[in-house]
């Protein structure tokens, strides 16, 4: 495949990449994604009814977590150390990875099955044991997938990804569309259908991967600079699961998996967000680490700049247009059931605002090899989720899980703005106070 030779990538070139920049095939790319995974949900919540879907959707969180738990000791090391690498020394590199990520997806895959298998006392509503395979296979096949393109990205080989994302996020669609119309359609069939899609693509990206060294020397050299920016990400990761996801754990408990489907639901509006909320996290950490190498943190903080207003600025109106009339863009997506929960929905988008600010911030920090922040950050958010998601999720309903997520939202934006502000001025007076060597 031509990577810069085709008429599509031509024609995009020529009409979108003024206005989007260097971001313009991640953003082609997490549209793909974005769609299909925003119809995936409206069809699973329509043909399967709330419960149902509020089943699945309790089951993904398992891939999720798993998937957070790759993104923090995988793909942020490797989207920020990556682009760094010389070119002799990319085989070794990327192989190191490659092995690492062998390694994790392994045992991702035992604590899904072992945890799904006996997770049948906390969530006896939702008959979890019966998900145990198909979502281990999910979570093995989905982590597999997102590494491959996301190792696209970090390599600049960006319509490599969005080729891959193709074929396995878009047959998504029509097979859960016969799964339906044949009757077949549940949480497990629904697993089983998207853990195929993802295997097509993974088996796809492997042709497209360059040549990889594995030598133990690098393995071991590239795992412990990892390990030195990722250890704090780790641990973030597991307390993101103990702060905002709490209260989402908290809301079954008391009302449900159906409200556990609202909360789904109405967050799957805000997926348009997704487009440039993920493709930016395929580029902006890239953009970053290359910015400070090659112009200093005030270059690196002129891009977080620019990032924040271009596209904190779209995800603003679009939380707008949300919030003006939600109970109207449930109806439609779902049907009349859920044009009561319009209040969700606004929340969702106030929400989405916060989440945003975090992604640049998170880029510079990681960029700057300073990532302690952000595990403090999280564990401060677990602290207030631990002391407040069942009181509120029990006091105040629905509307009280979506205040406490914001909560933690505040918190979180907060730390790491701090921090990221503190650490770039020490470096520019670090930096100001080198003396120069005089010139020979």
């Amino acid at each position: 495949m031509n990577e810069k030779g085709s008429l599509w990538e031509r024609l995009l070139n020529g009409f979108l990449r003024p206005f989007l920049g260097r971001e313009i095939w991640a953003l082609t790319d997490q549209a793909v994604v974005s769609a299909t995974n925003f119809l995936t949900n409206v069809m699973l919540a329509r043909f399967m009814g709330l419960r149902e879907f509020g089943i699945f959707a309790l089951a993904w969180m398992s891939v999720q977590f798993v998937n957070s738990i790759q993104s923090a000791l995988i793909i942020a090391p490797m989207m920020s150390i990556g682009p760094k690498q010389d070119d002799k020394d990319r085989p070794s590199y990327y192989g190191a990875v490659v092995f690492q990520e062998l390694v994790l997806v392994s045992g991702c895959f035992i604590l899904v099955f072992v945890a799904l298998t006996f997770s049948g006392n906390l969530f006896p509503h939702a008959d979890s044991q019966r998900l145990a395979m198909p979502l281990a296979v999910s979570a093995f096949a989905y982590q597999m997938q997102d590494f491959i393109r996301r190792y696209f990205f970090a390599s600049r080989k960006s319509l490599y990804a969005f080729s891959n994302d193709i074929l396995s996020y878009l047959p998504q669609l029509p097979l859960l569309f016969f799964l339906h119309r044949t009757g077949h359609l549940n949480s497990v069939t629904a697993l089983w259908a998207m853990a195929g899609t993802s295997v097509l693509g993974l088996l796809a990206g492997t042709f497209w991967v360059e040549p990889l060294q594995f030598k133990w020397k690098d393995i071991k050299s590239v795992s412990r600079r990892h390990w030195k920016l990722s250890r704090w990400l780790a641990g973030s990761a597991v307390m993101q699961w103990t702060s905002g996801n709490l209260f989402l754990i908290a809301a079954p408990m008391y009302y449900g998996a159906a409200a556990v489907g609202v909360l789904k639901a109405s967050q799957n509006l805000l997926g348009v967000t997704h487009i440039w909320f993920q493709g930016l996290d395929n580029v902006v950490p890239v953009e970053t680490a290359r910015r400070l190498r090659a112009g200093g943190v005030s270059a690196m903080l002129a891009y977080t700049r620019s990032m924040l207003l271009k596209w904190g600025g779209l995800t603003l109106i679009f939380a707008l247009i949300m919030s003006v009339a939600p109970n109207l863009w449930l109806r439609l997506a779902y049907g009349a059931d859920m044009s009561q929960y319009g209040y969700i929905l606004r929340l969702y988008a106030l929400l989405y605002v916060f989440i945003f600010v975090g992604g640049p911030l998170r880029a510079g920090l990681q960029a700057l090899e300073f990532t302690a922040p952000i595990f403090w950050s999280y564990l401060a958010m677990t602290a207030f989720a631990i002391s407040f998601a069942f009181p509120m999720a029990k006091g105040l309903g629905l509307k009280g899980t979506m205040i406490g997520i914001l909560g933690t939202q505040v918190i979180f934006q907060g730390i790491v703005a701090t921090a990221l502000i503190v650490r770039s001025r020490r470096l520019a007076i670090e930096t100001a106070l080198v003396p120069r060597l005089p010139l020979s």
